[in-house]
């Protein structure tokens, strides 16, 4: 697992244990809404890098992506869009927010 993914499971971890309503579930149950809430916020981050990825650079992020280590994608994003921690932790911070409502 990398480092991006383990952040992520963590970030998931507190948000699950912060939703008094999954108090008492079977943990296959809580596995289950981990697994997808973490495709929730994995889609929620793509469509964060694709809005803001340069139009000039797209073919090559694309490109990037399909052949690239998850280390050269993340390279490649952070080099080409400015803030790009920032808006992914804002991103994070609103789906936090609408999550535990």
């Amino acid at each position: 697992m990398s480092n991006k993914n383990m952040d992520l499971g963590m970030f998931i971890d507190k948000l699950v244990s912060e939703k008094r309503e999954f108090e008492g579930l079977e943990p296959g149950v809580i596995t289950q809404i981990k697994t997808d809430l973490l495709s929730r916020v994995e889609s929620r981050i793509n469509a964060v890098i694709i809005n803001n990825m340069p139009e000039d650079q797209m073919d090559a992020f694309f490109e990037v992506s399909e052949k690239g280590t998850d280390e050269e994608v993340q390279a490649f994003c952070s080099s080409n869009i400015p803030d790009l921690t920032e808006l992914i932790a804002s991103e994070l911070i609103v789906f936090k927010q609408t999550y535990l409502g």
